[in-house]
């Protein structure tokens, strides 16, 4: 879980930053039951960081099932010389994606599942389509990039780049909903 992003302690700051985050997740999801049921708990019981993690892990319960599916592919999975998925980019993959679901939340954008898949060289590909725009992440252990495809030109409809800063998270989610 990206943790970074959640807010935490005790101070009359914080606990407008915890307000905003849940009211944002809240307008995201609008009437899930998850928010129903924290929104009636005495505000000394509210843990922000648990609140959050429980309703991002539900809204992409089906997609981290299938993230950590590929786990259980051996080498050689595809029949050819396809490595096993890495662990260490199965984690950073579940990392990117909670943090790409929070700012696609925080850009009040729908959220789309990805199709989830390794490669042969043991990464991640998460890969998205909308009408006639295809994004493509590949998740290693310590980086994430990115593939945009709107047209068959390779030179002129595509373009590529490092998926990992957050801005670019949120311009990849931007471009491919627009």
């Amino acid at each position: 879980m990206a943790h970074s992003r959640v807010p935490r302690g005790i101070s009359i700051t914080n606990e407008k930053l915890s307000e905003s985050v849940i009211s944002s997740i809240a307008d995201f999801y609008g009437s899930s039951e998850i928010l129903s049921y924290y929104s009636y708990s005495p505000p000394f019981m509210l843990d922000t960081a648990s609140i959050v993690e429980r309703i991002v892990r539900e809204a992409l319960k089906e997609t981290l099932t299938k993230l950590h599916n590929l786990l259980a592919l051996d080498a050689g999975w595809n029949g050819y010389d396809a490595l096993a998925p890495n662990a260490d980019a199965v984690a950073h993959a579940e990392d990117w994606l909670v943090r790409l679901f929070l700012e696609v939340a925080d850009l009040g954008r729908m959220w789309m599942k990805p199709n989830v898949i390794a490669d042969a060289e043991g990464e991640v590909v998460f890969e998205w389509w909308y009408g006639t725009k295809k994004l493509t992440v590949y998740i290693a252990e310590q980086s994430a990039e990115y593939v945009q495809v709107w047209g068959k030109d390779i030179h002129s409809e595509m373009s590529d780049g490092n998926a990992e800063p957050t801005s670019m998270c949120r311009s990849l989610w931007l471009w491919l909903t627009s």
